[in-house]
């Protein structure tokens, strides 16, 4: 039996694979112009031969921290390693990196059959200096968001009875960029019927929501929208108004109403049968605090102070 040539197959496997750091270069995604405020990528490109990996490197320029992603592509026998650095600037600057010398350790990966081997050897190679320019937002858009967003409004349920009261979400998700320290939502002026103040009840870098009740007083449908929020879109590199679809109310058919309550009075935490009950009106009269809205009055009842309909009083339903 000739066992040459799987001895000579075995032997050439046993050879230290060969590999080439080429090239490294310093860049920003997006490129620049950048802004003050948006969010970018420091990015480092180390170029060796196909199949070649980088498992570590050192710099003596550049970020001292270790990178916070990195991705790779191979094409015409070369894989291209980059590795990201996420950024953003909080005023204009000249940002500049000299030139820097990396030292990479390289892994060449052989597979013969089913056998496979690794061999890693330690190059360095220069990458040569880099600068790139931070700028203010141009005028009006000074202070702006930066990045692509999405706007939705929403409610609890799609109808309502004149006196509900609605739970209605406003959410706002960055798909690039961040969401803004602050952001003011408020609805366009709408007939037949008025909100309270919104107030944020979750956040994350990537979305904001909040929520504020709406009380619905029409017989008719409502039509809600949010007011515009603006942010600085870098696609068109200009200030826009981020769409938000506007959502619609429908009252319920006069069968469809809920069967009014029995029992003692709910005393209610906003004007509306749908609220929820802090209590019931207790046996002493009730004292009314003035305040009426919509058929229902405010009233305190045994140190507790809340809603109930003006027939609940002049009925005597306690």
């Amino acid at each position: 039996m000739n066992r040459l040539p799987l001895l000579a197959a075995f032997a050439a496997l046993a050879l230290p694979a060969h590999a080439a750091l080429r090239s490294a270069a310093w860049g920003t995604d997006p490129a620049a112009p950048l802004y003050v405020g948006q969010e970018y990528d420091l990015t480092l490109t180390l170029v060796t031969d196909a199949g070649e990996e980088i498992p570590a490197f050192t710099l003596d320029q550049g970020p001292s921290r270790n990178p916070d992603a990195q991705s790779h592509t191979e094409a015409d026998g070369v894989r291209r390693t980059v590795f990201r650095w996420r950024q953003a600037e909080d005023a204009p600057r000249l940002a500049s990196i000299p030139l820097t010398r990396v030292v990479a350790d390289v892994m060449a990966v052989r597979q013969f059959g089913f056998m496979r081997t690794a061999d890693t050897t330690r190059q360095g190679v220069g990458a040569p200096a880099f600068s790139y320019e931070v700028v203010p937002l141009p005028g009006e858009a000074r202070g702006a968001p930066i990045g692509e967003f999405a706007l939705a409004l929403s409610a609890d349920a799609p109808d309502f009875a004149p006196g509900d009261l609605r739970l209605l979400t406003a959410t706002l998700t960055a798909r690039q960029g961040r969401v803004p320290a602050e952001a003011a939502f408020a609805l366009e002026p709408v007939g037949g019927g008025r909100a309270w103040p919104w107030r944020i009840v979750g956040r994350t870098d990537r979305k904001l929501v909040a929520q504020a009740y709406f009380l619905a007083e029409a017989e008719t449908p409502l039509v809600l929208r949010l007011r515009p929020f603006r942010a600085f879109d870098l696609r068109t590199r200009a200030l826009a108004e981020v769409p938000c679809s506007p959502l619609t109310l429908i009252p319920r058919a006069a069968d469809a109403a809920p069967e009014a309550e029995r029992g003692p009075e709910p005393l209610r935490l906003a004007p509306s049968a749908a609220a929820p009950a802090l209590g019931v009106l207790g046996e002493a009269p009730p004292e009314p605090t003035g305040d009426h809205v919509g058929g229902w009055v405010r009233v305190r009842s045994e140190g507790r102070e809340g809603w109930v309909p003006e027939a609940a009083l002049k009925g005597g339903k306690q």
